[in-house]
């Protein structure tokens, strides 16, 4: 299969997506050979060797492990790349992880033999590294893999993705027991609510904790669906997370959003990063709250006193900003994520910020996903696309990409699309509503706009945007 290419009248696009291809590949980690393994600042030399299998990296350069934060991050720009055999033995191999000895927590890191745990992260069954929101997106990411390549998932992984969203949450529905899971350790080995590792102030329900809980809740639902069971409980529990989220948590005109709630029920609005910008990335503020807040985080990020010190952080707001239709805002993040390249990384050992992996693999997936628009379905042999073409990129094309069993070209101007169909099934592609959308749930077609492309064709689409 041909590998992805991109062409473009804005050669600032082009230059992105070349470099992040080219970056994000170098990134690969081939097995059958032996590695050293438990490689970090504590242990330079390693803790010996273990047989290496087909990975990439997904975390800092000088630990000798992949990372679920940013693996789940990562998934689609790998996917681009044609690395979708290596996202599904990752996925799996810490799907396998989330054992009853850990309580159901999947590990937060692991060695390039895909099963040891990373030591410096890992002190035993239960005490090493747990953050809340990191358990949703692994759940999240088994469906938005499966919406690419189309490929059924096992019974044991559906059941454990079913678990975290149903079981692991009632375990961890801490009062005042509201359906939403909370932990409130004073740590990351003792478990946090939240990504943000330096909030200021103990949460037991954060943003991003309860925001990646309600998406993973309706793709979880939607795997179900899929694979032929019932998803209504499962819809249920996520209209009720949404419920609670408008009455409890964004209400009132004159009230400042709240990113999170301490220990004895006092509610935090101030600034706290992943927290904040969280429920508007997954979907739980998306009504008139959402445009201040928009307005708020892109501010924040902005200015040197409030913006995260770490790169990989600053990778979210494409994604945001183009699932709430702010196609210049995303593309203006895109280039300020890729200007910042050659910086020095916060933590020295990493070298600059551009060799932080999630750097190079979300500013693929922020083409596919934010500038084509890309809403693939491969099970349903569908695409929908709601292109977001910010101010100076006039037409985009990307070839090979992997979808299916084959590949797509997708070419979006002002005006028109054209789509090629490489794959050996027909295609019904449509164009989406606008609003808020997450690129991997179904969401609604523009009447009228649905066309059939067989296999082996391609069609020119009539105006989009």
């Amino acid at each position: 299969m041909r590998g992805i290419g991109l062409r473009s009248s804005c050669t600032r696009l082009e230059e992105i997506f070349d470099w992040a291809r080219i970056t994000a590949l170098g990134h690969r980690v081939d097995g059958g050979v032996s590695g050293l393994r438990d490689v970090s600042e504590h242990t330079p030399e390693g803790l010996g060797e273990v047989p290496y299998a087909d990975a990439y990296w997904a975390g800092y350069s000088h630990r000798s492990g992949y990372y679920l934060r940013d693996f789940v991050h990562q998934a689609v720009g790998a996917q681009l790349l044609g690395m979708a055999d290596r996202n599904d033995a990752m996925l799996g191999s810490f799907l396998r992880s989330a054992t009853a000895e850990r309580g159901d927590w999947p590990l937060w890191a692991l060695n390039f033999d895909r099963h040891t745990p990373l030591q410096i992260d890992y002190r035993g069954p239960d005490r090493f590294v747990r953050e809340l929101p990191a358990v949703f997106e692994l759940a999240e990411t088994a469906h938005v893999l499966q919406r690419w390549t189309g490929n059924p998932i096992s019974r044991d992984a559906l059941s454990t993705v079913t678990r975290f969203v149903e079981s692991f949450v009632d375990d961890h529905d801490l009062p005042p027991g509201n359906g939403v899971a909370g932990i409130d350790g004073p740590g990351i080995f003792d478990g946090t609510a939240s990504y943000n590792e330096l909030p200021g102030v103990i949460l037991r329900e954060a943003g991003d904790g309860f925001g990646s809980q309600y998406a993973a809740t309706r793709h979880v639902a939607a795997l179900v669906s899929g694979n032929g069971g019932d998803p209504a409980l499962l819809v249920a529990r996520a209209d009720a997370l949404l419920a609670l989220y408008r009455n409890t948590w964004s209400r009132g005109a004159g009230e400042g959003v709240v990113c999170g709630w301490t220990p004895t029920g006092h509610p935090i609005r101030a600034w706290s990063r992943e927290s904040t910008w969280f429920p508007l990335l997954k979907g739980l503020l998306t009504d008139d709250r959402a445009g201040a807040e928009l307005d708020r985080v892109d501010r924040l990020c902005r200015d040197s006193e409030t913006a995260p010190k770490n790169v990989e952080a600053l990778t979210y707001l494409p994604d945001l900003y183009f699932r709430h239709g702010r196609a210049d805002t995303a593309w203006n993040w895109m280039q300020r994520v890729f200007a910042q390249r050659d910086e020095p990384h916060e933590v020295s050992l990493q070298g600059r910020n551009g060799s932080y992996p999630e750097v190079s693999f979300t500013l693929l997936s922020q083409v596919a996903l934010g500038i084509l628009g890309m809403e693939v379905d491969a099970r349903r042999s569908r695409l929908t696309l709601r292109p977001g073409l910010p101010t100076g990129v006039r037409d985009v094309e990307m070839t090979g990409i992997p979808f299916a069993d084959g590949q797509l070209d997708l070419c979006v101007a002002q005006g028109r699309c054209r789509v090629v169909n490489e794959t050996s099934r027909s295609l019904r592609v449509a164009i989406g509503e606008a609003g808020f959308r997450d690129p991997h749930l179904s969401g609604a077609e523009r009447p009228g706009t649905a066309v059939t492309i067989r296999s082996g064709e391609a069609l020119a689409l009539p105006t989009l945007i």
